[in-house]
């Protein structure tokens, strides 16, 4: 702030009159070079839009466009004028503010013991300050109105204007998601309800990379943030489709095991029909209950003969214990099918072919391994990396800082990082 001073007694605990006026001639400056590249956008693009050389299907399309374009082009062109103009206007009247509080405290200095002087310099600052005050108040609603045109941010511009100012806090949130998150993944491999997790996980995943987005585009983040978010959505995904390979390994396995099984029941039913009948006489003409009651059970052992020789069909359920739980991070589902395709397997090896199961294998390890992929990434990424979260619970409880790896934080937030969106 060039050469104010630092001791302000007598008059004033800090400089009653902030600001460097070189600092803002510098942006005003800065303001009238965009404003003159604006203009001269302007101007070619008018005489393209009069270029009577411009032939074919499109060129009125194109004259009316480059027309309309130079049009919105000056009136930007006119918004950073007038700002650059207020900006000039604000660092000579501060530099008058600033000269007058620094002649006040010469004058208090001159004799600190001297109440009078030192009440007449503490007048001379008060009237300094309300010209500062007045004065700064009065640009800073022109500066406003120059930016209340009719050249509007849209919606997008305004949310990523929000989040731009916002950055630290909405960072912070987004992590918190992001831990909400894996707290619900951890919580899915030992109760119930996964698919609820599931899909709680899932939306905040998608509420996560959205708003690293909008930070991109604020210029607050980088697009290897991005991906680093996205890491457990295309996990999911990827583990949703070898899901759907698994299902349809487990639906064909037991497809195949009904029809084996009908076929062997109506093979069994065939090869004993004389036995059955025979034993369907005898239990006409039994004359007394234990005879009946022996016939009966002799004909329910031979039912239960045939039902055992023609092999049980099996579902997609399956008891996994809670280290089974634990491995399939809480989704019995996938197990539950591999073992109905390896149990289908094992009772019709003849219907039940040796592709189906190793395709039912290579989906589950699929499936899982997505699980584990995106589960291991979103931990080593909290160990690895700087964490808002834990930084702020620090901060809250003494200044602890979660140590990371220096090299890791720059790949991920400056790979593939833009420039900020130019909205106003």
């Amino acid at each position: 702030m060039g050469n104010r001073p630092v001791d302000w007694t007598p008059i004033s605990e800090g400089d009653p009159t902030p600001g460097d006026p070189y600092d803002i001639r510098e942006e005003a400056r800065r303001l009238e070079n965009i404003a003159a590249t604006i203009k001269d956008q302007a101007r070619l693009l008018r005489q393209a839009g009069q270029n009577q050389n411009l032939k074919g299907k499109y060129a009125d399309k194109l004259k009316e466009g480059a027309g309309d374009l130079a049009d919105k082009l000056s009136k930007v062109e006119g918004r950073y004028t007038k700002v650059s103009g207020l900006l000039r206007e604000w660092a000579k009247e501060l530099e008058y503010a600033q000269e007058e509080t620094r002649k006040a405290l010469s004058q208090a200095k001159v004799d600190e013991k001297d109440e009078d002087k030192v009440d007449d310099a503490k007048g001379r600052m008060a009237d300094a300050v309300s010209h500062y005050l007045r004065l700064g108040n009065k640009i800073a609603g022109e500066i406003e109105d120059a930016l209340d045109d009719d050249i509007e941010d849209s919606l997008w511009d305004d949310a990523v204007g929000w989040v731009a100012e916002h950055a630290e806090g909405f960072k912070l949130f987004l992590d918190i998601l992001g831990w909400i998150g894996t707290a619900l993944a951890i919580v899915a491999m030992f109760i119930p309800g996964v698919n609820l997790l599931v899909i709680a996980g899932l939306a905040i995943g998608l509420a996560v990379v959205a708003g690293r987005m909008m930070l991109v585009a604020a210029g607050k983040a980088s697009w290897m943030d991005v991906a680093f978010d996205c890491i457990g959505l295309v996990t999911f995904a990827a583990g949703g489709l070898a899901v759907k390979g698994l299902k349809a390994a487990g639906t064909s396995a037991r497809a195949a095991a009904t029809t084996s099984r009908t076929a062997r029941l109506k093979e069994g039913l065939a090869v004993t029909k004389g036995m059955r009948n025979q034993l369907s006489r005898a239990l006409a003409n039994a004359t007394d209950d234990a005879s009946k009651a022996a016939i009966r059970s002799e004909m329910n052992t031979l039912r239960k003969l045939i039902s055992r020789d023609a092999g049980k069909v099996a579902g997609d359920t399956a008891d996994i214990g809670k280290l089974g739980k634990v491995l399939n991070q809480g989704d019995d589902e996938a197990i539950g099918i591999l073992q109905g395709i390896k149990s289908n397997a094992a009772a019709h090896p003849d219907a039940v072919s040796g592709a189906t199961v190793a395709g039912g294998h290579a989906a589950y390890a699929g499936a899982v391994g997505m699980q584990w992929t995106g589960f291991a990434a979103d931990i080593g990424d909290k160990a690895l990396g700087d964490n808002d979260t834990l930084n702020a619970l620090g901060d809250a409880t003494g200044g602890w800082k979660k140590d990371s790896w220096d090299a890791y934080n720059d790949f991920k937030g400056n790979t593939w990082k833009v420039p900020a969106s130019s909205a106003w």
